[in-house]
């Protein structure tokens, strides 16, 4: 869905988003510390179940079952490997995730990014407003830029996971001048 406009949607997959720098969002690290932590907690509580005394079988059985169960789904669900990157940045792309399962994000050349600033989505999310040379969109661009989680005139939004906000602005605009002038 790529074309010659300095604003589009794209989806990336698995092995091309592993190659982008995640300027904010959940990395894989954190998702393998969570992880950890889920299965520590699901070995001591299956360990405190087993040596409990008076508790049938069957309680038993049925709690280890439960928590292997949810230790899969977790697994399967978790994108452990790449993380959930909320804002990208591929070569001279910046990128802001619209539909995360998808993988799909609404991507604007770096040329006309003006400003990164740390903002807030009501009532409380801490996000990052990607100021945009408004001047330089046509309408259809601007249509495409509706199309975002928290459509803004002239603007992307995206979030700021465990990250402060002022440092995502700061790696952002550090992006879009270093990378953006290859």
């Amino acid at each position: 869905m790529e074309s010659q406009s300095s604003v589009f949607i794209k989806s990336y997959d698995k092995q091309s988003l592993k190659s982008v720098d995640v300027i904010s969002g959940i990395s894989p690290n954190a998702m393998r510390r969570v992880f950890g932590g889920w299965i520590f907690f699901a070995a001591v509580v299956g360990v405190i179940i087993s040596v409990a005394p008076d508790l049938s079988t069957q309680f038993i059985g049925l709690t280890l079952f439960v928590l292997f169960a949810f230790t899969l789904i977790m697994f399967g669900q978790s994108r452990i490997s790449e993380g959930w990157p909320a804002i990208i940045c591929d070569n001279d792309i910046i990128g802001v995730v619209r539909d995360p399962v998808k993988r799909e994000y609404i991507c604007v050349n770096s040329s006309l990014v003006k400003a990164a600033n740390p903002t807030l989505i009501k009532p409380n999310k801490k996000a990052v407003e990607i100021v945009l040379n408004s001047e330089n969109l046509s309408e259809e661009e601007q249509s495409v830029l509706n199309q975002a989680v928290w459509p803004r005139d002239g603007a992307l939004i995206g979030l700021a996971h465990f990250k402060k906000r002022e440092d995502a602005c700061e790696s952002l605009m550090w992006c879009v001048k270093h990378r953006g002038s290859r």
